[in-house]
């Protein structure tokens, strides 16, 4: 048996480096030259000094989390965290809770996917909706792109983009697993080649690719987008920001640059922070459903048999 896994895994190996063989064969130079510049504009980042920072203002970073409790379908519990982490002032944090045990059951547990993505968001967007009058921020931070709120739930989207636009506020999404294929598109190749592994290793570090927004799907939403290396990893960020807004995008680039580590997975620190802060363990969970359901309740319906062995 480990010999037949270990065949499978040498022909997914072969098959990957055959497809990618004509671009893994071209230098950096050449790759920038022959396929990254049909994608955007390059430039050169820069580490802002503290008083530039300053001139920012207050920046906020916002972040989701989820967990579940409980057995199969239908019989678990989800409870979900938003918080919007000011550099200065304090932290807003927002909590929800569903389960589909109070739902039409008929629905299915796909139904309850789509649902959990998208309470996700909206929480998302609910707390950075109230940072803006809380908290008073010049510039929000999403950790992940813009686009994924549009497709959840455009109307929050839409109310918080235009506070936003009519306040000033800059508003971006940083990407740390991009998803896109901009690049194929941009050189009229197989849409199976996606960014992610094709910018593996191509810029250096505080490079910035701006992407031109006839190739970028997302400028239909009304967002532009860009590709940066902000740290020692070889892997390059995404960087989403309102259209409206696009003339903030290399300042913005500079203030992600400065904000992460050069040891690091290529994320903002700030972002790091909120990440760790607003995530919902599994102890936490545990610890307030017993606390807060009555036991016959917390039994019946949310402890599923493989964690009646730990009872």
């Amino acid at each position: 048996m480990i010999e037949d896994i270990q065949r499978e895994i040498e022909n997914v190996n072969n098959l990957l480096k055959n497809k990618y063989r004509d671009f893994f064969s071209l230098g950096n130079e050449e790759f920038k030259d022959k396929i990254l510049n049909k994608v955007g504009l390059f430039s050169k980042l820069k580490k802002l000094e503290e008083a530039q920072l300053k001139s920012f203002g207050v920046v906020v970073g916002v972040d989701g989390s989820t967990n579940r409790m409980g057995g199969a379908y239908p019989h678990y519990i989800d409870l979900f965290q938003a918080l919007a982490k000011p550099t200065v002032g304090e932290d807003l944090y927002l909590n929800e809770c569903n389960t589909p045990m109070l739902d039409n059951l008929n629905k299915g547990s796909e139904f309850e996917v789509e649902k959990k993505n998208k309470m996700l968001a909206q929480i998302e967007l609910d707390a950075a909706i109230n940072a803006i009058d809380r908290q008073k921020p010049s510039l929000i931070m999403m950790d992940g792109g813009l686009v994924r709120y549009i497709l959840e739930d455009n109307d929050r989207f839409k109310e918080l983009s235009e506070k936003c636009e009519e306040r000033g506020i800059i508003l971006i999404g940083v990407i740390e697993d991009t998803k896109t294929n901009i690049i194929s598109r941009a050189n009229s190749i197989d849409n199976s080649y996606f960014d992610r592994e094709l910018l593996y290793g191509r810029l250096e570090i505080g490079e910035l690719l701006e992407v031109h927004d006839a190739y970028n799907k997302k400028f239909e939403f009304g967002i532009s987008s860009a590709f940066l290396r902000t740290s020692s990893l070889a892997s390059a960020i995404g960087l989403d920001i309102l259209s409206s807004q696009k003339n903030y995008l290399k300042d913005v680039a500079n203030l992600v640059y400065t904000l992460t580590p050069f040891n690091s997975r290529g994320i903002p620190l700030w972002l790091d922070i909120v990440d760790k802060e607003v995530r919902i363990t599994d102890s936490l969970i545990k610890m307030m459903l017993e606390e807060y359901l009555d036991r016959d309740i917390y039994e019946r319906f949310f402890v599923s048999e493989r964690d009646r062995r730990s009872l």
